[in-house]
């Protein structure tokens, strides 16, 4: 009886380490992420893989990446901890707005966080046709520039234009005279 009573421990507590202890080699399930911004400015993205059970994988491959215009952008590869978490820092001047972070090898699991929209400037304006139909006679040709200052520089325009054809035509004249 006491032997079964020992072996009957042993396979709870054989249990109760397999549920404990994060799980070396299983298949990841899922990627949890977090962002914490610092005082800094910089952004600690912590990804945690658990397995279907909800166990931290360890050693497990983990690759961050940024959505960029052309694209997303691999900042970092690593492999999560006895934990099953990997981190790694933005500094201030990389800012992304979207931060995955894709585990395990053939059926990779991925989880993407929003870390934020940058800062954008008021786009620049036009005066509207109201402000301009005072400086331009024509309704359809908004300039900001008055109409004696649109008449002399489209006249210095076509000025050169025609001063350089006429050079032109003077230097082929004299080489086929001969002067």
């Amino acid at each position: 009886m006491h032997q079964r009573f020992d072996l009957l421990l042993f396979g709870i507590l054989l249990a109760v380490m397999a549920t404990a202890s994060p799980a070396e080699g299983a298949e990841p399930a899922r990627v949890l992420l977090a962002a914490q911004t610092a005082s800094d400015g910089t952004v600690r993205v912590t990804a945690t893989v658990v397995d279907g059970r909800g166990t931290p994988v360890t050693e497990t491959p983990i690759t961050f990446k940024a959505r960029t215009t052309f694209g997303w952008l691999t900042l970092v590869e690593t492999s999560t901890d006895v934990a099953g978490r990997a981190e790694m820092t933005l500094p201030p001047a990389l800012r992304p707005e979207e931060v995955t972070a894709e585990a395990g090898g053939e059926g990779t699991v991925r989880a993407t966080i929003l870390i934020g929209r940058r800062a954008t400037s008021e786009p620049r304006i036009r005066p509207g046709r109201a402000l301009l139909s005072r400086s331009s006679p024509q309704p359809g040709f908004i300039s900001p520039y008055p109409v004696p200052m649109q008449v002399a520089l489209f006249g210095l325009v076509l000025g050169g234009i025609w001063t350089t054809y006429a050079y032109v035509a003077w230097l082929l004249l004299r080489i086929r005279t001969g002067r």
